[in-house]
């Protein structure tokens, strides 16, 4: 009857209008997380071609080493890059980034340790989530310490969810400070706020520190396959 086909045809245009706004509201997310991580990527860059403007002259050798780095970099972020990525493709952007660190402060002053549970590489991750975290951990922990000092990145499966972990010995955090950095600057509070966006409220980030001891970072997130992107 006509109001057979009448219903039918209300129910296929408001289900048509939700995928429409399913996927707008997915368009949105997209842009929103673009840029965000479009926040991190020059500030980095401008670090690390001040590293190689310094080195030029002085050990051009090494300069040549931190510019093809880079160039692996470049050409990452230059190929456009998935708002999620498998965590093994986050390591590899993160080995190339610390080797750049290392080459600029010294293997004696920067030493890095990675305890990665081979099951979590495949897991999925925001682009670029851990890169400011680190760069954080040498900036302001271990480069003003005379001594130099250690970074360790963990990951390890727990009861359905990834945990990732970055800890640093550096000069740490006090505690009037440790509050505000969730809000103030570019690097903790972009992370902070891609996990808003990517996770709603069903994520864990905190960050911990004794001044004088280090800094601990711990994220905890849904688990996700890289069989399957949700984004």
């Amino acid at each position: 009857s006509l109001s057979c086909v009448g219903v039918a045809l209300k129910i296929w245009n408001n289900t048509r209008l939700e995928i429409k706004l399913g996927e707008q509201e997915v368009l949105v997310v997209k842009a929103r997380l673009d840029a965000l991580a479009n926040q991190i990527n020059p500030h980095f860059l401008f670090n690390t071609l001040n590293s190689i403007a310094s080195l030029i002259r002085s050990n051009p050798a090494k300069a040549r080493a931190i510019v093809r780095k880079l160039s692996h970099i470049l050409r990452k972020l230059l190929q456009g890059h998935e708002n999620f990525i498998p965590l093994r493709e986050e390591v590899e952007f993160i080995d190339n980034y610390l080797d750049i660190e290392v080459s600029r402060f010294g293997k004696d002053k920067l030493r890095v340790e990675k305890k990665i549970d081979s099951k979590t590489m495949r897991c999925m991750i925001p682009s670029m989530i851990l890169q400011p975290i680190i760069e954080n951990s040498i900036r302001h922990g271990i480069s003003p310490k005379i001594e130099g000092g250690c970074i360790k990145i963990c990951s390890v499966l727990k009861k359905g969810r990834l945990c990732i972990q970055v800890i640093d010995d550096g000069l740490g955090i006090s505690e009037d400070k440790l509050s505000s950095i969730y809000h103030s600057g570019i690097g903790i509070s972009n992370v902070l706020e891609r996990l808003k966006v990517a996770y709603q409220t069903d994520f864990t980030f905190k960050v911990s520190s004794r001044p004088g001891k280090g800094t601990f970072t711990h994220i905890e997130i849904p688990l996700q396959d890289s069989r399957y992107n949700p984004i």
